[in-house]
């Protein structure tokens, strides 16, 4: 069962939203655009996962995607969490194309494409170490000290491997992900005592959504050259693409294709929560979408806001990031 489904990270769309309103001119485009292909690859990867996933009994598993939980001191993410009663799985994938050369006793990977080299940390030391914070996880918040784990790396595109100062140990962890099932399969034979009631893993199961947090980036503070003042203000035509709408009888209307739309708005406050968060005031609003009525930026702050804070020109409104979702 999928306990927390696959879906494109939120800081992924972050990269998406500041792309979509950015001149192609501007200086900050060309690391975005980067950013974002390579986050979009690993998560493409992450994505082939599923269908290996589909395999396993519905009824005994839970599936959990993109994971991303606090220790004492700071946040670990879980790129697949596999949970049963009777062990749980950690998955590390990695979408790399050309020549991969795993060097365990330095501690690294190396990858060779197009006659450059590129230097990473040792996939298999950091699946570990996940497994340790999530033993650790596990022990603190439901004294589950013994609970069974397991870790492997999978490589989901068709790069070249080789391994080099390798005990079998550690061989066994890199596969490849047209043998995830039979290691599934292997694994779900080899652990044949339960460890947790099934009522109790369900409760394992809300307690580890409940403490997720998914990765949010200050674009503004993490990319450079990048302001405030260069993301395009508007509503976004979802015909043609155009900026910017008109509000014209409670309808958006595009001076360049004609087109009109009741809803063109939710796209553009989505945008917004997606770059600047998710406090907006109705003067902001007004900016954002270029809208001239203030009773109109308010009925419709009101409609995709989770609640407010304050009262006349001082309240702030909440943006609900799964209202911006269901309603466009």
């Amino acid at each position: 069962m999928y306990c927390k489904k696959i879906g494109i990270p939120f800081h992924i769309q972050q990269y998406e939203a500041c792309l979509r309103r950015l001149f192609p001119s501007h200086r900050a485009k060309e690391t975005i655009e980067n950013r974002y292909q390579k986050s979009m690859a690993g998560f493409r990867g992450e994505q082939s996962i599923a269908y290996f996933l589909d395999y396993l009994p519905n009824e005994e598993f839970l599936f959990f995607h993109n994971l991303r939980l606090p220790d004492s001191i700071h946040f670990f993410q879980i790129d697949w969490l596999i949970m049963s009663s009777r062990f749980f799985l950690i998955l590390e994938v990695k979408n790399i194309v050309g020549k991969l050369t795993f060097d365990h006793e330095m501690l690294q990977m190396i990858r060779e494409i197009d006659g450059k080299t590129d230097i990473f940390d040792d996939p298999v030391l950091q699946a570990e170490r996940l497994e340790q914070q999530l033993q650790k996880w596990f022990s603190q918040c439901f004294n589950m000290a013994d609970y069974p784990g397991e870790n492997r790396v999978v490589i989901t595109s068709s790069a070249q491997l080789q391994i080099e100062g390798s005990k079998d140990s550690l061989l066994r962890k890199i596969i490849r992900k047209s043998v995830l099932g039979n290691e599934l399969d292997r694994m779900n034979k080899n652990y044949a005592k339960n460890f947790i009631l099934q009522p109790n893993l369900q409760k394992i199961a809300d307690q580890l959504l409940a403490s997720h947090r998914p990765l949010i980036i200050n674009l503004f503070f993490s990319i450079k050259f990048l302001s405030p003042e260069d993301i395009i203000k508007g509503v976004q035509c979802p015909d043609c693409g155009h900026f910017h709408m008109r509000r014209r009888k409670r309808n958006w209307y595009c001076e360049k294709c004609s087109y009109f739309s009741q809803d063109a708005h939710i796209a553009a406050l989505r945008d917004f929560l997606l770059i600047f968060g998710p406090t907006i005031t109705n003067k902001q609003c007004r900016d954002f979408l270029v809208l001239q009525s203030e009773t109109v930026a308010k009925k419709i702050l009101q409609a995709v806001s989770s609640h407010y804070e304050g009262e006349n020109r001082g309240r702030v409104y909440h943006l609900s990031f799964n209202m911006l979702k269901s309603l466009h």
